[in-house]
């Protein structure tokens, strides 16, 4: 048999102006245009363990467009590569490879995956053949499935140009011809070289054997393959504009029913959504192409049931049978559509949550934050123990002194061990570390390192004192030890400076400045270093506070109690003032933005030279994500968006957090759902008294161990979050989950997708070419059944012929 040729077209396009926009618009067009092949539908994902798991905008998810590169895995940013196009010098080539649709199914080159495959094999070679090395090579393609022709578009360039002859000469693309046709069609010569083989040997055992029988059984081999896993699927019906807006308002209808949680299986929805996903397969089932394929089919069906009975009546029943097996198939793939399209939500919804803090004038290093010395961290825990330790002696024993006691170099370095070792054994915390949030043999590494700080000798008596006559104080210390650990620990990990703007919380900010107006000297009279220290610190964290006019003062009253002269204390102000403006100086040399606030470390040090608790002097300052491009365009997906809060939905909502009483076991999950449960009160209409009730109670019964100031950290950073937060059917269904509410009331949002947001997401595309490929696997795998049996039908009347003619022979 012969087949058509494989077909190159080649094209080249000089670095003008108008080439260039050429260019933009020709990548746009392959990697949008109807028939653009996006991608598989994304498979079944159970909720990753993080909100942040879900922050990819809907523009960019895999299947926004068709675009593919050299780089598995990785989709090309389609607006990039246009940029990069738009400002290209040098020439870029296109290219244009097919296939006719029946070499393709032979061969395996149907799908995207395929094309993709073969592209990644061979791109790199054949430019090598025109002088560009693969180091200085880019590339980007798309696979279009087109009926009788599927084909890629190819796009390549330098990225540094330097081949400045655009036309290739024939050896050249004789070459690349070579390149292109020796990945495509080496599988097939594989096979035909196997065959052959195979096909010789037998024929070597089998001389004196019926040649056409042994070909006879090679076909029926390849035939019983087919009966079993069916044939490749051939290219999909076009989908025409009209029928992609009506199924992707089909989808989005469906999605707006389904559970949020769980598989997208048929056999566990509700009827209410079996119902609607099997109307939306039986539309798919009557569309040009899927209705004649669903006809042969059903023929097939009674074909097959025909070797077996010939009652019309009989025919008829596995006619139908066999078209609601179809229809169920092509509904679940409706249904893993339909679940893409809840995603949307999730990709879109806004963030809950965004933590970090940035540090002050110290720990940048060029976008990172630099090394820490574990010595260093070391000494910086054992103040907290030990201020820690005073103040809760202190309460139990007011008259007592403040312990000064020494680090000696072997328990430094032994601290400094043990929090490198917790540093590599912590997961990403994904946000602010905390306690609460570690799983529960993390939990106990820390708090052994915290016991063995507090019963060390310089601290042990006063803890163990603490411990007999209120063994509650007791407790709670070693657990804010604990903490402590975690995040000091945190400090040895490097990591990127966040994208944040550090903003101050209202209420803290009016609460500290309060504290420092009014601070005591007592824990750092007997220390002049930390005196001068903590003076100029209240200083400028009144500036950064915003009560410069308060500063000078507040700093004065506490050097003159710490024991600090006149000029001392001027000294410390001025030399403070001086330290700020120079810093402003370098960040406008820079062109950085001068911090509003003073790094956590600082604070902390500030708080323990106080005598208060964590809790008592909370930081004020909050880390917010800045807004980027992807925000932007996160935004204007959720404005085409129609949300809407369901009065009568808000009570059950409300009392089904109020009366929850179980938490998920997961940290990261408990970390979201203190978040997200915290948001969502402030987004019903919950007041921030009401919310820290809830948000205790919850504590309470379901046993959450969380110190005051973390708690105080999740419930004030709701305060300052954005305002329009909302949760998509998933989203909500996670949080009711992770609450243990068992009979869950429905979502309090309304949120409709509108037709639009889901056809260009190319999910409608998606669903019609994945219900094509189901359809036609069946459809081969029935038709191989038929002739199967239709051959096993006429062997069995050849050998009842053979046999009646011996015997007649004997007669």
């Amino acid at each position: 048999m012969s087949h058509a040729p494989f077909v190159m077209k080649l094209a080249f396009y000089p670095p003008t102006r108008q080439n260039q926009q050429r260019n933009v618009c020709h990548v746009r067009y392959i990697a949008t245009r109807p028939g653009a092949d996006r991608g598989e539908l994304e498979p079944e994902k159970e909720n990753p363990g993080t909100a942040a798991g879900h922050v990819k905008y809907a523009e960019e998810r895999p299947g926004s467009h068709g675009l593919f590169g050299p780089e598995e895995g990785v989709t090309p940013d389609l607006k990039a590569t246009q940029e990069e196009l738009r400002s290209h010098k040098g020439i870029v080539w296109r290219a244009v490879l097919s296939l006719r649709e029946d070499d393709a199914v032979r061969l395996g080159y149907t799908t995207r995956k395929a094309w993709e495959t073969m592209l990644r094999a061979t791109v790199a070679e054949a430019a090598a053949k025109m002088g560009i090395p693969e180091s200085n090579l880019r590339w980007v393609a798309a696979f279009h499935a087109a009926q009788g022709h599927p084909h890629v578009h190819l796009m390549w360039w330098e990225k540094n140009p330097a081949r400045t002859r655009g036309m290739l000469s024939e050896g050249e693309k004789r070459d690349l011809r070579r390149v292109f046709v020796k990945e495509i069609y080496a599988e097939e010569r594989s096979r035909l070289l196997a065959e052959k083989t195979a096909i010789r040997d037998l024929l070597r055992e089998t001389a004196r054997q019926d040649v056409l029988h042994l070909a006879r059984e090679i076909r029926q081999a390849r035939l019983e393959v087919r009966a079993l896993a069916g044939g490749e699927p051939g290219i999909a019906p076009v989908l025409n504009p009209a029928a992609e807006q009506e199924l992707a308002g089909r989808l989005s209808g469906l999605a707006a029913i389904m559970p949020g949680h769980g598989r997208a299986a048929l056999a566990y929805m509700p009827a209410e959504v079996k119902a609607q996903a099997r109307e939306i397969a039986d539309w798919l089932l009557k569309q040009p192409g899927f209705s004649q394929s669903a006809g042969r089919y059903q023929e097939l069906a009674r074909q097959l049931a025909s070797q077996y009975t010939l009652k019309p009546e009989a025919l008829d029943e596995a006619a139908r049978k066999a078209y609601e097996d179809i229809r169920d198939r092509v509904a679940q793939v409706v249904l893993k559509g339909a679940a893409q399209v809840q995603r949307l939500e999730q990709q879109v919804e806004p963030a809950s949550e965004v933590a970090g803090e940035l540090p002050s004038e110290e720990g940048l290093s060029g976008g990172k934050y630099m090394p820490v010395i574990p010595e260093k961290i070391a000494k910086r825990l054992w103040r907290t123990a030990c201020r820690a330790v005073d103040r809760a002696y202190l309460q139990v024993k007011p008259g007592a002194g403040i312990l000064k006691p020494k680090l000696e170099k072997e328990l430094e370095q032994r601290i400094a061990v043990q929090l490198q070792e917790f540093a590599k054994a912590m997961p990403d915390p994904q946000g602010k570390p905390a306690f609460a949030y570690l799983p529960e043999e993390l939990k106990e590494q820390a708090r052994s390192i915290a016991a063995s700080l507090l019963n060390h000798e310089e601290l042990q008596a006063r803890f163990k004192e603490l411990a007999g006559a209120n063994p509650e104080k007791a407790g709670r210390l070693l657990e804010y030890i604990a903490d402590q650990v975690v995040a000091r620990a945190y400090d040895l990990v490097p990591r990127e400076v966040p994208d944040i703007d550090m903003v101050l919380h209202p209420g803290r900010g009016l609460k500290a400045a309060y504290r420092l107006m009014n601070a005591r000297a007592d824990w750092v009279k007997d220390d002049r270093g930390e005196a001068y220290w903590t003076a100029g610190t209240i200083y400028r964290a009144m500036a950064r506070l915003g009560e410069e006019d308060m500063a000078r003062e507040a700093a004065a009253r506490f050097g003159k109690e710490a024991g600090l002269s006149e000029g001392d204390i001027d000294r410390v102000i001025n030399n403070e003032i001086k330290r700020m403006e120079e810093f402003a100086r370098k960040c406008e040399e820079q062109g950085v933005p001068i911090p509003g606030h003073i790094s956590k470390s600082a604070w902390q040090r500030l708080t323990e030279n106080l005598g208060l608790e964590e809790h008592e002097l909370l930081y004020p300052w909050f880390g917010i994500k800045r807004t980027g491009p992807e925000d932007k365009q996160k935004q204007e997906l959720r404005e085409q968006l129609n949300v809407r809060l369901v009065e009568e939905r808000i009570t059950p909502a409300l009392t089904a957090i109020r009366e929850a009483g179980d938490r998920p076991e997961n940290p990261r999950e408990l970390r979201w759902t203190l978040v997200t449960m915290t948001s969502t009160l402030k987004a019903l209409g919950v007041d921030e008294a009401g919310r820290e009730e809830i948000l205790r109670g919850w504590c309470r019964r379901a046993g959450v161990e969380i110190t005051e100031a973390r708690l105080l950290d999740v419930l004030d950073r709701a305060t300052i979050g954005q305002d329009d937060l909302w949760l998509g059917r998933r989203s909500w269904d996670r949080l009711m989950a992770n609450l243990g509410v068992d009979e869950a009331p429905p979502s309090p949002w309304e949120i409709n997708i509108p037709r639009p947001m889901v056809r260009n997401t190319g999910i409608a595309y998606d669903v019609w070419k994945a219900a094509w490929r189901a359809l036609e696997r069946e459809r081969t795998r029935a038709e191989a059944q038929a002739q199967l049996l239709a051959e096993r039908d006429l062997e069995r009347r050849r050998r009842k012929a053979r046999e009646e003619g011996k015997e007649m022979e004997r007669l």
